[in-house]
């Protein structure tokens, strides 16, 4: 059992706690549906990516992200009551207690294939494309996409709220009334 930290002082964190939070915020996290509700809130995202290496307070948070303590605290206690914050330590200052989250992932990975619906009014952009990747090409991809949209979420913004989606998967041949395309021809 672990013996709590005495006034004034701080909690450790847990040995090899650096290392698990490294390898979750690389690995998408997988969440059930209602951890998917919870993150259905640009303002949730951002708290998750502020929450991503330094543990910080619930007031700490506010600040680097230009919001009010309370409203923070609020979706702090809802992501940390729904399992995707951890509570690292507690500390005593001047008879308040402290207490200091960090997220379990920054990147999602969910059962449900969730769809916005946009008006048609409200869609900025649609971009569609086809790509020709080699595996380590796909990888490279998939990395850059994360890093991009990671860059985005963790910025403080201010304006509308967007959805942004992105479908990626691999195309099945087009059907051919001829059979496979015909090799070919070198001539000499």
């Amino acid at each position: 059992m672990k013996k709590p930290a005495a006034p004034g002082q701080t909690s450790p964190e847990p040995a090899g706690a650096l290392h698990s939070l490294a390898k979750n915020l690389v690995q998408p996290l997988q969440v059930t549906p209602e951890q998917d509700k919870l993150l259905e809130s640009a303002l949730r995202i951002k708290i998750m990516h502020t929450l991503a290496g330094e543990p910080l307070t619930s007031k700490q948070v506010a600040g680097k992200l230009n919001k009010t303590p309370g409203n923070i605290h609020y979706h702090i206690i809802k992501l940390y009551e729904g399992g995707l914050l951890e509570l690292v330590r507690t500390e005593a200052a001047g008879g308040i207690i402290q207490k200091f989250y960090r997220s379990k992932g920054t990147t999602f990975r969910s059962e449900q294939l969730t769809r916005f619906q946009f008006r048609k009014e409200d869609q900025v952009e649609h971009f569609i494309t086809r790509l020709t990747l080699s595996p380590e090409e796909l990888e490279q991809f998939h990395q850059d996409m994360l890093k991009l949209i990671t860059v985005w979420e963790s910025k403080v913004t201010a304006g509308e709220e967007y959805g942004v989606e992105i479908v990626m998967g691999r195309l099945q041949p087009a059907p051919s009334a001829a059979g496979p395309d015909p090799e070919p021809e070198v001539t000499s």
